[in-house]
């Protein structure tokens, strides 16, 4: 059997070749079962510290000599006081653009910023309906998505699409009539809407986590009802952890998709 494929998205300010890095035990932990896919997100943005105009300019002027690994981007940006998440659509044009051209993929793995992009995208591959820039295409929905320090849209329309009442999509199965009459029976005990999220999830959460508070995690799990979500807690801050506890619970759940 061909091994599952991830689609991997970065957080802001890194990109690919950095995540692919800071993702080293984590891909060698999956390595048996899956194949990961790294993309960078098409917006630089500016360095967090950097506040005022003056170093914002010099800012630009130092990207140019930086190497590649350490050019920040993002998937869009916005604030507290400007929720809007200005540059979402050419971030999800992009990532449609990978999902035609080197897809299909079986689920999604997100840190931070791209964890919630990669919520939204699984969610989006269930909904296309919902985004103009996902009409006609032609990808499964992921069957799951590994969220790490993922945070709730602040962008009021991305939050609709969490809390919008959607009829269950109808899974593909496999199999003889006696498990077909099976499977028939547990439907008509299943609901038959939801809201947010159908597919399936691991949350990873660190208590310490100064950036991307756990609250503020925890508060994505409520869109994730239909397949409970799995959580994964660990005693550090923003990052993805590596012991071995941590690393038999990403093998144990992509296992499950196999």
């Amino acid at each position: 059997m061909p091994p599952l494929r991830i689609l991997c998205l970065h957080g802001y300010t890194q990109n690919a070749l950095s995540f692919t890095k800071k993702t080293v035990v984590f891909r060698k932990c999956l390595k048996d079962i899956a194949d990961l896919v790294y993309v960078t997100a098409p917006h630089i943005v500016p360095i967090p510290t950097l506040s005022t105009p003056e170093e914002r300019e010099d800012d630009k002027l130092e990207l140019e000599n930086l190497e590649p690994e350490t050019v920040p981007y993002g998937w869009w940006t916005s604030s507290p006081e400007k929720p809007h998440y200005k540059g979402f659509d050419e971030s999800l044009t992009g990532l449609r653009e990978v999902l035609e051209k080197q897809g299909p993929f079986d689920g999604v793995m997100g840190f931070s910023q791209g964890a919630s992009m990669a919520s939204l995208l699984q969610l989006l591959l269930e909904r296309p309906h919902l985004s103009p820039v996902m009409a006609g295409l032609k990808h499964d929905p992921f069957k799951f998505a590994i969220i790490v320090s993922g945070f709730e849209p602040r962008d009021a329309e991305k939050m609709t699409w969490y809390t919008n009442k959607y009829d269950v999509l109808q899974q593909k199965k496999d199999g003889d009539e006696s498990q077909k009459d099976d499977d028939e029976n547990k439907e008509n005990q299943d609901p038959k809407t939801l809201f947010g999220v159908q597919g399936a999830s691991l949350h990873v959460i660190g208590r310490n986590d100064v950036i991307i508070e756990p609250e503020r995690s925890e508060g994505l799990l409520k869109h994730y009802q239909y397949k409970v979500p799995q959580t994964l807690y660990h005693d550090g801050g923003h990052y993805l952890p590596s012991n071995a506890a941590s690393r038999q619970v990403y093998k144990s759940f992509v296992q499950s998709f196999v």
